[in-house]
């Protein structure tokens, strides 16, 4: 009898250097789906700002009664809005497949899927708030993409170290914090140099 696929991606015993424990699928499907998730957020935010710049739309609302650091945050909001929702949406009707076949989920599974959508969420969050910097910073599209793929990915990590590395799972939600608080702060970078920019 041949393993089935998830036994093959998803063991119960130890593994690695015997400290830490496998992987649940809840959390291997979130790592993979915050990993293209938060790509694809990074380059539509990124070649939506640059673009959009560069056909002058910015210049008719910058006129509005708003301030223009809004106008990124908005951006922010929505892209990491839609792709989080959709990513969510995507995991839960994979929980509601499983119960419907009879694998009810416990308590300890539910935690498990809990943690890994708030990381799923700060991975995105990080990758959307890179691009909007990158794309308020950069003026061509190209140069942005690679940046967002090359820096913005990297940065995007932080919130994945505990459940890749196995190092530190009692500090889990404290890096999820490090990870929000980081999207804040170029965040705030990304508005302050919108506000400053020649459009």
């Amino acid at each position: 009898m041949s393993p089935s696929p998830t036994r093959l991606l998803v063991r119960d015993e130890l593994i690695g250097f015997g400290a830490r424990p496998a992987m649940s699928a809840t959390s291997f499907m979130s790592l993979l789906e915050s990993s293209i998730a938060s790509t694809v957020a990074a380059v539509m935010i990124v070649v939506d700002i640059i673009s959009e710049r560069n056909r002058n739309v910015y210049t008719l609302l910058v006129i509005r009664p708003v301030r223009r650091e809004t106008i990124i945050w908005a951006k922010v909001v929505a892209v990491f809005g839609c792709v989080t929702v959709a990513c969510i949406v995507s995991i839960l009707l994979g929980m509601v497949v499983d119960a419907v076949r009879g694998h009810a989920p416990s308590a300890a599974s539910l935690y498990d899927t809990g943690q890994a959508i708030a990381q799923m969420t700060a991975v995105i969050a990080m990758a959307t708030a890179a691009g909007a910097l990158f794309g308020v910073l950069v003026r061509s599209i190209l140069v942005a993409v690679i940046l967002v793929l090359y820096i913005g990915q990297n940065v995007a990590v932080l919130p994945l170290v505990p459940s890749l590395f196995g190092l530190l799972p009692a500090t889990f939600w404290w890096f999820i914090l490090l990870s929000f608080a980081l999207v804040a702060v170029m965040l705030w970078f990304a508005g302050r140099a919108f506000r400053r920019a020649q459009l």
